[in-house]
Parts: C-alpha cells; structure tokens; sequence
C-alpha cells in the first residue's frame, strides 16, 4: 500500500501560490459541506473512483466513496490528514519540495510511513491565515488528486 518518497513532477512555486491564493475570508459549516459535495458531483459525473473528506477542526463534516473506492482510500485520508494537521500545507507540496532536495521525507524527518502520506490529495482550508480544517480525496493518481481539489477550492472562491 505505501509507496514511499514521491517523485518530483511538480513545480513548486506553483504549489506555494496555490496555498497562499486558495484561502477563505469566512468559511462556515455549509460552505465546507458543498465544497465536499461539489467535489463528489466533479467525479460522479467524470466516473472517477474517489474518496472525498472534508474535515473543519476535527470534525468530519463530510464524506463520500464513488464507485470504485476501498477501504485502502479511508487508510490514504488518514494518513493525508496527519500530514496536512502537522504542517498545514498540501500533501503534494510537503513531499514535492522533499522531492525536489533528492531527500526522502520519511528518511528526513523521522516520521512513520503508515502515520503520514506526502502524496497529493490533501489540502488545508484557510480562513485568512487561520488554519481551520482541510479537505481531501484519494483514489486517483496523487498529482490528479490534488488538481482536483485545487479545481473545487477555486470554484469554492469564485462564489
């Protein structure tokens, strides 16, 4: 199931101006409900087999399992989640920038591979530069995962 240090295949500036532009001014229990739901409806309709969780706090407000899903995609949440709880960045940029120094994050940093992913798919939920939850999906290639919620965090802005 893990699969170890991610290769690099991002730019991470573009990662680091995703976090900084992808933030809220307010964000209620509603508002974080539909970006869930605005996620699962994006891969319902594309028929992707993803697990989608939306959490403010510590408070698991949503979650959804497309067609497809196992319980392997709740074990990459939870390990997506540790990861975004302890840095409050992206997944994909936490392990892009481990990436991009040639070292290995779980070598680096001491930390367990069955505790922590630094594959993409989770991302923080910001209001101002207040850390208040994150959301996540898993179930398609890493660097998809976070394409996808880049896509439904900025939809989630432009409303």
């Amino acid at each position: 199931m893990f699969l170890g240090q991610p290769e690099l295949i991002a730019d991470i500036a573009v990662l680091e101006e995703q976090l900084a532009q992808l933030r809220f001014t307010s964000l209620s229990h509603e508002q974080a409900l539909s970006i869930g739901m605005d996620i699962a409806a994006r891969a319902e309709e594309r028929e992707l087999p993803i697990q989608v969780s939306v959490y403010l706090g510590e408070h698991h407000i949503f979650r959804y399992a497309c067609v497809g899903t196992n319980e392997g995609n709740d074990q990459w949440v939870a390990r997506k989640k540790a990861t975004v709880y302890k840095f409050h960045e992206p997944t994909f940029l936490v392990g892009q920038r481990f990436a991009a120094r040639g070292e290995d994050f779980y070598v680096e940093t001491g930390l367990p591979e069955e505790i922590y992913a630094v594959h993409g798919g989770g991302f923080p939920l910001f209001v101002q530069d207040e850390f208040v939850g994150a959301v996540f999906v898993s179930g398609i290639p890493h660097e998809e995962d976070h394409a996808m919620l880049v896509e439904a965090l900025s939809s989630a802005l432009e409303d």
